[in-house]
């Protein structure tokens, strides 16, 4: 991706070239009043690791640490703490003998493809959009802040099966880690297979019509955040590499499926207008693009979304308290004020693989993930306290809360894991 002062690996020739002049124009653009990439004094220092601690190497990941496995997000030191804890083990075995009896999945079992798009075409609806009860067929649809419409997960969109396709291939990888037995990567691979490689069910590596709203918009911009799902895959794959249950030729076709997910949303209008968003949305943007990057082997692209994440992103969202404050606004600000955070936590752990140490950099005025962290660290013991409006605060759902505070805080804690599989994120 082609950011002010970093190159850009996202394709070969003149198309790649003119794509990072484009995204760098943009990005100038976007950056806060007053600030250019000349100016831009913040800068990312090298990581510093204990002595023996793994190292992700670049697009080699975990692998050389990690007996071939090429994870990036996945710690090997997590998954070696499920391996060695005997009900973790029971419950992530039981978790791949599940997947192993489910369903294949992919995007063509949808009854019929949405208006314009193809069958190979990934489709879904924004999750807050409900139909009007004032029009005889609902549309346009109305937002509804928080309140998920189950439509959205019905058969005739494609966000409940990528979801499901997510959760077997990690149940799946994770059980041959741990067991050894083979059953569980052959499946694995069946599924990846059909999701991605199969020229009759592979998904077409753009997520084009993601999120429309009915009798508004066939696709937006706000539909990539639903490649949450793809990082998982990612990392699934990588722990199952070293068994051979896909081929070489596979992997490097998988790869190549990652890398034009990532041209597509580098170089698309939903992805540049994804990329150029102030909230959560954005800061998952560049976690999502260094990771496929790292997957697709494409360096430099996730270097260069690393290396402006703290002028691009942090010092223009975050104030010096360590509120996001885009986040606050929201009906669920609990949740939306830690998710930005795991995004930005998540992206700090891909930094780790390009020898960036997003965790500790700074602003010029001292602000850093750091700031975040703390600011929500006041009120993880004590939902009760959150001082802003919040829809499960006033519902009473402070089990739920707390959970959310538990996962974000994991991140930060990198040499331990805590929840066993389930807190694999």
């Amino acid at each position: 991706m082609g950011r002010p002062g970093a190159r850009s690996d996202l394709g070969p020739g003149s198309k790649a070239r003119h794509a990072a002049r484009g995204l760098a124009a943009m990005l100038l653009f976007a950056m806060p009043a007053g600030l250019s990439a000349q100016e831009s004094g913040a800068k990312v220092p090298a990581l510093v690791l204990a002595d023996g601690a793994p190292r992700c190497r670049g697009s080699a990941g975990y692998a050389a640490d990690f007996e071939g496995r090429r994870t990036f997000l996945w710690r090997p030191q997590w998954l070696e703490s499920i391996r060695q804890d005997p009900a973790a083990v029971k419950a992530v075995t039981d978790a791949g003998d599940k997947a192993i009896g489910g369903p294949l999945y992919s995007v063509t079992d949808k009854p019929q493809p949405v208006p314009g798009a193809s069958p190979n075409e990934y489709a879904s609806i924004g999750p807050y959009w409900w139909p009007d009860p004032k029009k005889a067929d609902g549309t346009p649809y109305i937002r509804r802040d928080g309140e998920v419409n189950p439509q959205r997960n019905g058969p005739e969109f494609d966000k409940d099966r990528l979801r499901n396709l997510a959760r077997d291939v990690r149940a799946l990888s994770l059980a041959a880690y741990v067991s050894g037995d083979e059953r569980y990567s052959s499946r694995a691979a069946e599924l990846v297979r059909r999701w991605f490689l199969d020229p009759a069910t592979r998904m077409s590596p753009n997520m084009n019509f993601a999120q429309g709203i009915p009798g508004r918009v066939d696709g937006r911009a706000e539909g990539i955040i639903e490649a949450s799902d793809l990082a998982t895959i990612a990392e699934a794959v990588g722990l199952i590499e070293p068994t051979g249950a896909l081929s070489r030729e596979e992997l490097a076709g998988l790869r190549q499926w990652y890398a034009d997910f990532a041209m597509w949303m580098a170089t698309s209008e939903n992805g540049e207008a994804e990329m150029l968003k102030t909230n959560n949305h954005g800061v998952f943007y560049d976690f999502y693009l260094a990771q496929f990057a790292l997957f697709a082997g494409l360096e430099g692209t996730a270097r260069s979304v690393v290396d402006s994440f703290l002028d691009f992103r942090l010092g223009a969202q975050m104030d010096r308290q360590g509120r996001f404050i885009e986040e606050l606004k929201r009906t669920r600000s609990w949740h939306y004020s830690h998710f930005v955070v795991i995004g930005a936590a998540k992206l700090a752990t891909i930094g780790e693989c390009l020898d960036r140490d997003l965790w500790n950099s700074q602003l010029s005025d001292g602000r850093s993930l750091q700031t975040a962290r703390s600011f929500l660290l006041r009120y993880a013991g004590n939902p009760e306290s959150w001082p802003f409006s919040d829809i499960d605060l006033s519902g009473g759902k402070l089990g739920r809360m707390r959970l959310t505070a538990m996962q974000t805080e994991q991140l930060f804690e990198r040499e331990s894991l805590s929840g066993g599989a389930d807190a694999l994120p």
